[in-house]
Protein backbone atom coordinates (compact mmCIF):
# COMPACT_ATOMS: atom_id res chain seq x y z
CA UNK A 1 0.00 0.00 0.00
CA UNK A 2 1.14 3.59 -0.33
CA UNK A 3 2.86 4.82 2.38
CA UNK A 4 2.43 8.37 1.83
CA UNK A 5 3.99 11.35 4.59
CA UNK A 6 1.97 14.44 4.38
CA UNK A 7 -1.40 15.98 3.63
CA UNK A 8 -2.72 13.49 0.99
CA UNK A 9 -5.55 11.08 1.08
CA UNK A 10 -4.59 7.71 0.97
CA UNK A 11 -5.53 5.85 -1.72
CA UNK A 12 -8.77 4.03 -2.30
CA UNK A 13 -8.28 0.07 -1.02
CA UNK A 14 -11.42 -1.24 -3.04
CA UNK A 15 -12.09 -2.18 -6.50
CA UNK A 16 -13.05 0.25 -8.76
CA UNK A 17 -17.15 0.36 -8.99
CA UNK A 18 -18.55 -0.90 -11.82
CA UNK A 19 -22.65 -0.83 -11.40
CA UNK A 20 -25.13 -1.99 -13.47
CA UNK A 21 -29.39 -1.92 -12.06
CA UNK A 22 -27.80 -0.70 -8.95
CA UNK A 23 -25.44 -3.38 -8.40
CA UNK A 24 -21.51 -3.87 -8.36
CA UNK A 25 -20.98 -6.35 -11.34
CA UNK A 26 -16.86 -6.66 -10.52
CA UNK A 27 -17.38 -10.23 -9.15
CA UNK A 28 -20.61 -11.84 -10.90
CA UNK A 29 -18.63 -10.87 -14.43
CA UNK A 30 -15.23 -11.94 -13.17
CA UNK A 31 -13.54 -8.82 -14.27
CA UNK A 32 -9.89 -9.20 -14.03
CA UNK A 33 -7.60 -6.86 -13.29
CA UNK A 34 -4.65 -5.72 -15.76
CA UNK A 35 -1.42 -7.03 -15.81
CA UNK A 36 1.25 -4.10 -16.97
CA UNK A 37 3.75 -4.72 -19.43
CA UNK A 38 6.74 -2.67 -17.89
CA UNK A 39 9.73 -1.91 -20.35
CA UNK A 40 12.72 -3.32 -19.47
CA UNK A 41 14.33 -0.06 -19.90
CA UNK A 42 12.51 1.23 -17.04
CA UNK A 43 15.51 1.74 -14.19
CA UNK A 44 12.97 1.88 -11.59
CA UNK A 45 9.42 0.79 -12.38
CA UNK A 46 6.69 2.89 -10.32
CA UNK A 47 5.63 -0.47 -7.52
CA UNK A 48 2.03 -0.04 -9.27
CA UNK A 49 1.04 -3.65 -7.66
CA UNK A 50 2.71 -3.52 -4.90
CA UNK A 51 1.33 -0.29 -3.89
CA UNK A 52 -2.35 -0.68 -5.74
CA UNK A 53 -3.29 -4.57 -5.60
CA UNK A 54 -6.94 -3.63 -5.61
CA UNK A 55 -6.51 -2.02 -8.76
CA UNK A 56 -3.59 -3.84 -10.55
CA UNK A 57 -3.43 -7.62 -11.15
CA UNK A 58 0.73 -8.31 -11.66
CA UNK A 59 3.43 -7.28 -13.49
CA UNK A 60 6.15 -7.83 -16.27
CA UNK A 61 8.95 -6.86 -17.98
CA UNK A 62 9.05 -6.63 -21.44
CA UNK A 63 10.75 -4.69 -24.26
CA UNK A 64 9.17 -2.06 -25.85
CA UNK A 65 9.64 0.07 -28.61
CA UNK A 66 7.24 2.66 -27.44
CA UNK A 67 6.36 4.13 -24.17
CA UNK A 68 7.33 2.78 -20.70
CA UNK A 69 3.87 0.44 -19.86
CA UNK A 70 1.10 -1.18 -21.55
CA UNK A 71 -1.03 -3.80 -20.35
CA UNK A 72 -1.71 -7.33 -20.99
CA UNK A 73 -4.09 -7.63 -23.69
CA UNK A 74 -3.76 -3.92 -25.06
CA UNK A 75 -0.50 -3.92 -26.46
CA UNK A 76 -1.88 -2.85 -29.74
CA UNK A 77 -4.41 -0.12 -28.41
CA UNK A 78 -2.50 1.63 -25.25
CA UNK A 79 0.54 3.48 -24.13
CA UNK A 80 1.55 5.34 -21.00
CA UNK A 81 5.14 7.20 -21.20
CA UNK A 82 6.55 8.40 -18.28
CA UNK A 83 8.64 11.00 -17.31
CA UNK A 84 10.55 12.83 -14.58
CA UNK A 85 11.00 16.41 -13.84
CA UNK A 86 14.86 15.77 -14.88
CA UNK A 87 13.57 14.25 -18.23
CA UNK A 88 11.44 16.65 -19.28
CA UNK A 89 13.92 18.79 -18.65
CA UNK A 90 16.15 17.13 -20.78
CA UNK A 91 13.69 15.98 -23.74
CA UNK A 92 13.07 20.62 -24.00
CA UNK A 93 16.50 20.60 -25.67
CA UNK A 94 19.29 18.12 -25.26
CA UNK A 95 17.08 15.18 -26.45
CA UNK A 96 14.43 17.01 -28.36
CA UNK A 97 14.71 15.00 -31.95
CA UNK A 98 14.57 11.58 -30.12
CA UNK A 99 11.45 12.58 -28.24
CA UNK A 100 9.97 14.23 -30.42
CA UNK A 101 10.36 11.04 -32.51
CA UNK A 102 8.93 8.92 -29.48
CA UNK A 103 5.85 11.12 -29.60
CA UNK A 104 4.86 10.38 -33.15
CA UNK A 105 5.10 6.74 -32.57
CA UNK A 106 2.87 7.20 -29.46
CA UNK A 107 0.40 9.19 -31.48
CA UNK A 108 -0.61 6.23 -32.98
CA UNK A 109 -2.16 4.89 -30.45
CA UNK A 110 -5.63 5.11 -29.72
CA UNK A 111 -5.36 5.65 -25.97
CA UNK A 112 -1.80 7.07 -24.66
CA UNK A 113 -0.83 9.72 -22.42
CA UNK A 114 2.63 11.45 -20.80
CA UNK A 115 2.71 11.13 -17.37
CA UNK A 116 5.15 13.70 -15.70
CA UNK A 117 6.42 13.21 -12.51
CA UNK A 118 6.01 17.01 -11.48
CA UNK A 119 2.64 19.26 -11.08
CA UNK A 120 2.85 22.38 -13.17
CA UNK A 121 3.94 24.24 -9.75
CA UNK A 122 6.93 22.24 -9.91
CA UNK A 123 8.06 23.56 -13.56
CA UNK A 124 7.55 26.71 -13.34
CA UNK A 125 8.97 27.19 -9.82
CA UNK A 126 12.29 26.44 -11.74
CA UNK A 127 14.87 23.13 -11.48
CA UNK A 128 17.58 24.53 -9.54
CA UNK A 129 15.90 23.40 -6.30
CA UNK A 130 16.12 20.17 -7.80
CA UNK A 131 19.62 20.40 -8.43
CA UNK A 132 18.42 19.40 -11.92
CA UNK A 133 21.18 21.84 -13.49
CA UNK A 134 19.97 23.54 -16.93
CA UNK A 135 19.93 26.87 -18.44
CA UNK A 136 16.27 25.44 -20.07
CA UNK A 137 13.91 28.04 -19.04
CA UNK A 138 10.64 26.83 -17.57
CA UNK A 139 8.38 28.36 -20.11
CA UNK A 140 10.03 26.10 -22.71
CA UNK A 141 9.24 22.89 -20.79
CA UNK A 142 5.60 23.96 -20.31
CA UNK A 143 5.64 25.42 -24.36
CA UNK A 144 7.33 21.48 -25.03
CA UNK A 145 4.84 20.25 -23.61
CA UNK A 146 1.94 21.56 -24.71
CA UNK A 147 2.66 21.74 -28.67
CA UNK A 148 3.42 17.91 -27.97
CA UNK A 149 -0.49 17.49 -26.51
CA UNK A 150 -1.76 19.88 -29.23
CA UNK A 151 0.22 18.76 -32.41
CA UNK A 152 0.06 14.62 -31.77
CA UNK A 153 -3.38 14.88 -29.73
CA UNK A 154 -1.14 12.90 -26.72
CA UNK A 155 -3.12 14.00 -23.42
CA UNK A 156 0.23 15.40 -20.77
CA UNK A 157 -0.74 14.35 -17.35
CA UNK A 158 0.81 16.24 -14.35
CA UNK A 159 1.02 14.38 -10.88
CA UNK A 160 3.78 15.06 -8.46
CA UNK A 161 7.15 14.29 -7.55
CA UNK A 162 5.90 12.58 -4.76
CA UNK A 163 6.27 8.87 -6.56
CA UNK A 164 3.41 7.48 -4.53
CA UNK A 165 1.13 10.15 -5.66
CA UNK A 166 2.60 9.51 -9.38
CA UNK A 167 1.94 5.52 -9.15
CA UNK A 168 -1.39 6.46 -7.63
CA UNK A 169 -2.40 8.33 -10.75
CA UNK A 170 -0.53 5.77 -13.14
CA UNK A 171 -2.51 3.17 -11.79
CA UNK A 172 -5.76 4.36 -11.59
CA UNK A 173 -5.06 5.89 -14.99
CA UNK A 174 -4.08 1.91 -16.05
CA UNK A 175 -6.83 0.38 -14.58
CA UNK A 176 -9.45 2.70 -15.72
CA UNK A 177 -8.64 2.40 -18.91
CA UNK A 178 -8.83 -1.43 -19.24
CA UNK A 179 -11.91 -2.14 -17.41
CA UNK A 180 -13.64 -0.01 -20.21
CA UNK A 181 -11.90 -2.15 -22.70
CA UNK A 182 -12.79 -4.82 -21.13
CA UNK A 183 -16.40 -4.70 -20.35
CA UNK A 184 -16.65 -3.47 -24.44
CA UNK A 185 -14.84 -6.29 -25.28
CA UNK A 186 -17.27 -8.40 -23.44
CA UNK A 187 -20.51 -6.77 -24.53
CA UNK A 188 -20.94 -4.96 -20.99
CA UNK A 189 -20.63 -1.30 -22.60
CA UNK A 190 -18.03 1.06 -22.33
CA UNK A 191 -19.54 2.37 -19.11
CA UNK A 192 -18.40 2.09 -15.36
CA UNK A 193 -21.77 3.08 -13.96
CA UNK A 194 -24.88 2.62 -16.14
CA UNK A 195 -26.64 5.00 -13.85
CA UNK A 196 -24.97 8.26 -15.02
CA UNK A 197 -23.44 6.64 -18.24
CA UNK A 198 -19.78 7.39 -16.85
Amino acid sequence: MSNLDGPFVASSTSRLRVMRDGHNIIRTARIPKPVVLVDTREREPWPLHANHPNWIGGERRVALKTGDYTLEGMELLLRLERKSLADVVACTVSYRRRFLAACSRLARFPWKAILVEATLEDIKGGFARYDIPSEVHPNAVCGTLDAIEAKFGIPIIYTSADRDLATERAASWLSKHFTYWWLEQQGHGRVLIDEDGL
